[in-house]
C-alpha cells in the first residue's frame, strides 16, 4: 500500500496492486521512457527497505486484467537500438488448463489474441463476432476433428481407489479402459474422455467416454450442445467479460444457443478499495460453476474409506437421506455424524491448504 501511495503521488496510475506486486500504467509508448520510469520508481521504493527490493519484472504493451492473479498480455522484449518483440503472457486463465478441451483453448486464445491487438474496438468484435459464428456452425455441422473435442484429467490415485466413481467422468472411463485388455491405468496417469449423447438423462459427466468407444458405438455421438455452452461459452464469456460490446447473451447467440437460457445482470466488484461496474457473464449450473473445485473428502474413523461430500443429501424421491448420515461403504455401519468435531476440524485444514496454495500460485 506504501509503494501504491508513493507511485500515484508521481502522478502515475496504479491499475493493480497486491502481496508482493504493483502494475503502473505510465500511459507512455517510448520505450526507453518506460524504463527509465521503472528504474526511478525501484530505487524510490528500495530506498524504503533494509529486507525487502523490488526489481521491474517486465513491460506490458497491452493488458487484459480480469481479476487477481489472472490477466492476458503481451510482454516487449527489447532486442536493442529502440527495438522489441512482444510475446504473450498467459497468467491464472482457463485456457492454460488441461480440463479444457483444444476447441475451447484455441478459440480463447484467438479472442485474447484480437483483443490484445492494434485493431479498433469496432473491428476486434467483428472479427470475435465472425468466429464463434463460425465455430458454432462448425461443431453442428460435424466437421470439427474428434480430437478437439477430448478433455484431459490427471488421475490423483488408482481409479478403483475413488468412492465416488460415477460423478468423475475421467474415473469411470479409466475404469472402463482398465477392463480392456492391455492397458492399466493408475495414480499420476492421465485420461483423455469425450462428452457424447447417449440416449439417456444422464448427467453430462456420466455422459464421458472414451474416444475409442465413441469410435465403435453407433448409438453415440459428440454433445455438440454441451461443448458450446459448457466449454467454449464460459471460456469465451469470461475472457470478453469487460470488453464493452460484448456479453454472456451476444456470445450464446453466436455461437448458435439459445440466448433465453442466458442472461447479463451488473454487480459491483470490489478490489483494492475501488468499485468498478462490471458485466457478470453466465448464469452457470452449479456443475459448470464448481468443476474445478477439489471435492470435501473425510476418512470413516472406524473403516478408513475416504467418503467425498459434495452434497447435502443422497439420493432421490423417498430413498434421499442426509449425506453425513452414513460412511459411503455399505459394509460399515459407523455415522459420519458422531464425528462432526473431527470433521469440522479437517475441513478448516483444507481452507488452509488452499489459501496457502492461492498465494502461492
Amino acid at each position: 500500500m506504501h509503494t501504491k501511495e508513493l507511485v500515484q503521488k508521481m502522478n502515475l496510475e496504479v491499475i493493480y496492486g497486491d502481496t508482493d506486486s504493483i502494475m503502473i500504467n505510465t500511459n507512455i509508448t517510448n520505450l526507453e521512457e518506460v524504463f527509465k520510469w521503472g528504474t526511478k520508481i525501484k530505487s524510490e521504493v528500495n530506498k524504503l527497505y533494509r529486507l525487502l527490493e523490488i526489481d521491474i519484472d517486465g513491460v506490458f504493451k497491452s493488458l487484459l486484467l480480469l481479476k487477481k492473479k489472472k490477466y492476458a498480455a503481451l510482454v516487449v522484449v527489447p532486442t536493442g537500438n529502440g527495438n522489441y518483440i512482444t510475446k504473450q503472457e498467459l497468467k491464472g486463465l482457463d485456457i492454460v488448463r488441461r480440463d479444457w478441451c483444444d476447441l475451447a483453448k484455441e478459440t480463447g486464445t484467438y479472442i485474447i489474441g484480437q483483443i490484445l491487438s492494434d485493431q479498433s474496438r469496432d473491428v476486434i468484435i467483428e472479427n470475435i463476432q465472425r468466429k464463434l459464428i463460425q465455430i458454432g456452425e462448425n461443431v453442428v455441422n460435424g466437421s470439427v476433428p474428434m480430437k478437439q473435442f477430448e478433455i484431459n484429467k490427471a488421475l490423483t490415485k488408482d481409479p478403483q481407489d475413488y468412492p465416488d466413481k460415477k460423478s468423475l467422468p475421467h474415473v469411470h472411463v479409466a475404469l472402463w479402459i482398465n477392463s480392456q485388455e492391455g492397458r492399466k491405468l493408475k495414480a499420476g496417469d492421465t485420461v483423455s474422455y469425450v462428452i457424447c449423447q447417449d440416449g439417456s438423462n444422464l448427467s453430462a459427466s456420466q455422459r464421458a467416454y472414451a474416444p475409442e468407444q465413441l469410435n465403435k458405438q453407433e448409438n453415440l455421438i459428440i454433445d455438440t450442445q454441451y461443448y458450446l455452452s459448457q466449454q467454449i461459452h464460459p471460456v469465451v464469456a469470461r475472457i470478453c467479460e469487460p470488453i464493452n460490446g460484448i456479453d454472456s447473451v451476444l456470445i450464446a447467440s453466436w455461437l448458435g444457443l439459445d440466448p433465453s437460457q442466458f442472461k447479463v445482470y451488473h454487480h459491483y466488484h470490489k478490489d483494492e478499495g475501488n468499485d468498478a461496474l462490471l458485466g457478470s457473464p453466465v448464469q452457470l449450473t452449479d456443475e459448470e460453476k464448481y468443476k474445478d473445485c477439489e471435492r470435501f473428502m473425510f476418512a470413516c474413523p472406524k473403516c478408513g474409506t475416504e467418503n467425498i461430500y459434495d452434497n447435502v443429501f443422497d439420493g432421490s424421491g423417498p430413498l434421499i437421506e442426509a449425506s453425513l448420515l452414513q460412511c459411503s461403504k455399505t459394509e460399515c455401519d459407523e455415522s459420519p455424524l458422531k464425528h462432526i468435531t473431527q470433521i469440522n476440524n479437517k475441513l478448516i485444514l483444507d481452507i488452509r491448504h488452499y489459501i496457502r496454495k492461492n498465494y502461492n500460485v
